[in-house]
């Protein structure tokens, strides 16, 4: 079971506090899928070779582990491992890269990465990093859930839009018990039906939150949630 995986899921709430998912006006248009897409199969790699510099990056990038400012050597993207299982969300209208992925050795961890193309290349790299003592943390049983699930490719006719997408998700996330997500951020993949949310549970201040959705037909049919121990700030 993925950490904190839910499957099925009633939308529809009203008097839902829309979460905001902007791209700057720069940004828009600039960022093709292909383009994106190579960001995402980089990224793969660069955890393969725990090298930051398999990613198009200059001579400086904003890393952050959990909310917080982390070493590009010392963090989880500098420890060489393979993906056991990922899946990306590519989303152009955002120029921005999200990709979930579990690995099992050296080390088991979950990991939610939302990576930010500009003009310059890719200056931000924020991860949602979960490891043995955060709360439902099983990585064996993560992926061997998220396997057997069907995250492909939406035929054209049967895709959510867009706003349909972020509808459902912030409905979903709405609806959640606990504390609210404060600041979130969304990456929308279309093509996959995907969302992916990264925040702070509560409040500015607190703790790292992830969920990465599958929403078909307006309903949330999984949701990979990532819940770390650690609190932090930016």
């Amino acid at each position: 079971m993925m950490q904190g995986i839910v499957k099925g899921g009633a939308l529809g709430l009203a008097g839902i506090v829309a979460v905001a998912l902007a791209a700057p006006a720069s940004a828009q248009g600039q960022c093709s899928r292909e383009t994106l897409q190579d960001v995402a199969n980089r990224y793969v790699k660069a955890q393969h070779d725990g090298s930051v510099f398999a990613l198009p990056v200059g001579e400086w990038v904003d890393y952050r582990e959990n909310y917080g400012l982390v070493s590009t050597t010392t963090g989880l993207i500098g420890q060489a491992a393979d993906f056991a299982w990922h899946v990306d969300l590519v989303d152009p209208g955002a120029c921005r890269v999200f990709v979930q992925g579990v690995i099992l050795t050296p080390k088991p961890y979950v990991v939610g990465t939302a990576l930010a193309w500009s003009f310059n290349g890719l200056g931000q790299i924020n991860s949602v990093v979960t490891q043995a003592g955060d709360p439902g943390f099983d990585a064996q049983a993560a992926a061997a859930g998220a396997g057997k699930e069907d995250w492909g490719t939406i035929p054209a006719d049967k895709r959510d839009t867009r706003e349909a997408l972020m509808a459902a998700a912030n409905a979903y996330l709405a609806g959640l018990p606990g504390p609210k997500l404060a600041e979130p951020e969304l990456t929308v993949d279309e093509t996959k039906g995907a969302v992916a949310v990264r925040g702070h549970a509560g409040t500015a201040e607190g703790p790292a939150v992830g969920h990465v959705l599958r929403i078909e037909g307006g309903k949330v049919r999984y949701d990979h949630a990532l819940t770390p121990k650690a609190q932090g700030g930016e």
